[in-house]
């Protein structure tokens, strides 16, 4: 694992240029690549930057998340740049929850400011292509004409695989009844809750599938969740860490509980995430609040 200090130059230097962000979860290794990085970390290594691609996928995603829903938001965009960072930093945590600590979200704002946000202004724009210019900024360059959703659909591809996600027979309440994660389908309707932390039924639109350490995450209500050690859940206003429990109430369908005890398996296995339309990314694993996937 990477010490934190080299986490966090690298971090850095994706806030000043996304085109490093885009390489590294796009897959693109290249001896540019590592001279890129080497800029603002002279010691790394390609085999650092493979590293670094797991190890700090669910706070990429947690970025990415933010910067999408900033940069559409020009009023957003201009009250986080424009308040005191502490006070800024409320917005961030009820995007994010505590996914981006406090000085991290310091370095944004220093390293990246509002550039970095405002280049994420067309993440849902389909059709708007981007000038070789704006590709060059944004992406690392290239021949192919994308935009800005395709170069996110791209980036979130590569991150897919370190973020938080369930063993295959845990169990997701749904329309029609508890069913196992790995029966759900596209198209199936599975219980949620709006902003409002009413109940409501969210589409799903897609499944995610990779290979995962396991940990056990046990509550005090008596239920058990087998996930990745990078899942979130929900305690009725933001996301947290399932790491980052103490203090925290958890949301269930029946009222709430916390964590009492996380449990390293040690084991390897396939692992599932749902991809939601409505709700508030929500999902019920057990009968517990548990994030989906969603950047």
């Amino acid at each position: 694992m990477l010490k934190q200090e080299v986490v966090d130059e690298i971090r850095i230097a994706i806030y000043e240029e996304l085109g490093i962000l885009y390489d590294i979860y796009s897959q693109k290794w290249s001896e540019d690549l590592v001279k890129d990085v080497k800029e603002y970390v002279p010691e790394i290594t390609q085999a650092d930057l493979e590293e670094y691609r797991t190890q700090d996928a669910p706070y990429i995603a947690a970025l990415l998340k933010l910067a999408k829903t900033v940069g559409k938001d020009e009023a957003m965009l201009e009250d986080i740049l424009n308040k005191k960072p502490e006070e800024a930093y409320e917005t961030v945590k009820g995007i994010t929850g505590d996914a981006i600590p406090y000085d991290d979200f310091v370095d944004i704002l220093e390293y990246g400011g509002k550039p970095f946000f405002k280049a994420f202004e067309g993440a849902k724009t389909e059709d708007d292509e981007l000038s070789e210019d704006e590709l060059d900024e944004v992406a690392g360059g290239g021949d192919t004409e994308k935009t800005i959703a395709e170069i996110l659909k791209e980036i979130e591809k590569g991150i897919i695989k370190g973020l938080g996600c369930f063993v295959a027979d845990s169990t997701v309440d749904t329309s029609r009844g508890s069913v196992p994660i790995q029966d759900v389908k596209e198209g199936d309707t599975v219980l949620s809750l709006d902003e409002n932390g009413n109940r409501v039924e969210a589409k799903v639109t897609g499944i995610t599938k990779a290979e995962g350490s396991v940990i056990e995450v046990h509550f005090e209500n008596g239920k058990v969740w087998n996930t990745t050690s990078t899942q979130w859940f929900y305690d009725g206003r933001v996301f947290h860490d399932v790491w980052q429990h103490k203090g925290h109430d958890v949301v269930t369908l029946e009222g709430a509980t916390k964590i009492k005890d996380i449990v390293e398996t040690g084991k390897k296995q396939v692992v599932y995430d749902l991809i939601m339309d409505g709700g508030n990314n929500i999902m019920f694993i057990d009968g517990i609040a548990a994030e989906g996937y969603g950047i």
